[in-house]
């Protein structure tokens, strides 16, 4: 097999042939090099099974396949130890355009046994989406030089809550894939998964550390909504954290945003400040914060 470095490298195949030189040769390599040195734990390993043939890499597959038809992805030898908090324990998810079935195991995160049902196996029809939250697109030094400023250079590629052949033509396109949220939609609620597609394994959640009062009951559309949100690069990932905590729960105090991201309440209280002049969460008098389902809503439709 392949290295995870000539894999890559092998993507670079599909992307415009202006762009491809030394420098951004080296830019993936930096990249990639940042992954090794992550110690990030992981919860489980994954094998695909694209179109019907196996592989053990997400990357490998994109290279010798030019379209997605259908796709299976196992779970394997899960940490019974890591953080599964904000995570589904999964056995499988078959998808094909669009639709497909999720087996996923009983798991209970605040009980003392939490893995004592898990040879229950519950299969659900579901909805596959999802979102590059970590990608590489090559850019060369020539067309960096005509900006002065990093900040300057346009964005290459934005991010969106996609179906995953839409995904796997942005992949064949030159858009190499680092990080994958896959969002599983049932009936009622959402299941997300953090794909790390150069290791081929799944990462905890960003929330994994909180604990929730109580879960906020949301109307299915309103996940994908979310979502879409959550996979924009315009809104930094502390905001999106913040932003999603409250979006799963009915409200939360200043002082517990502060609490649960470990920072000052006035560092807090920008936070928030800014996702409220988004129009995305909503503030009580007595410094009680809520997200704002109808603000996501409008903020959504302004994407499209």
């Amino acid at each position: 097999m392949n290295s995870v470095k000539e894999r890559f490298e092998n993507l670079l195949e599909f992307a415009p042939d202006e762009e491809v030189d030394q420098y951004a040769i080296k830019q993936l390599k930096k990249k990639l090099f940042s992954w090794k040195n992550d110690k990030t734990g992981y919860l489980c390993n994954i094998d695909y099974f694209v179109n019907g043939k196996e592989f053990t890499s997400l990357s490998q597959a994109i290279y010798k396949l030019d379209k997605l038809k259908k796709i299976k992805l196992k779970f394997i030898k899960p940490d019974l130890d890591g953080d599964w908090h904000f995570s589904k324990p999964t056995k499988e998810i078959m998808e094909k355009d669009g639709k497909g079935i999720c087996k996923t195991l009983e798991y209970d995160p605040y009980s003392f046994n939490k893995w004592k049902n898990a040879s229950q196996i519950n299969t659900e029809k579901v909805m596959v989406r999802g979102f590059l939250t970590n990608y590489f697109v090559p850019i060369s030094i020539k067309t960096k030089s005509q900006y002065h400023h990093a900040q300057d250079i346009p964005d290459q590629y934005i991010p969106d809550l996609k179906n995953l052949k839409e995904l796997w033509s942005d992949f064949r396109k030159g858009v190499l894939p680092l990080e994958m949220r896959l969002c599983i939609y049932t009936k009622n609620e959402r299941y997300a998964y953090i794909i790390d597609t150069i290791g081929d394994a799944q990462r905890s959640h960003p929330l994994n550390h909180i604990s929730m009062p109580k879960e906020a009951n949301r109307e299915p559309i309103d996940y994908m909504h979310i979502d879409r949100i959550l996979a924009r690069s315009d809104i930094s990932e502390l905001l999106k954290n913040i932003l999603e905590t409250l979006f799963h729960t009915d409200e939360l105090s200043l002082a517990d945003v502060a609490h649960y991201f470990n920072m000052g309440q006035k560092v807090a209280q920008n936070s928030l400040k800014s996702l409220v002049s988004r129009g995305l969460v909503k503030k009580r008098k007595d410094a009680y914060y809520s997200v704002s389902i109808d603000g996501i809503r409008e903020t959504v439709k302004s994407y499209d």
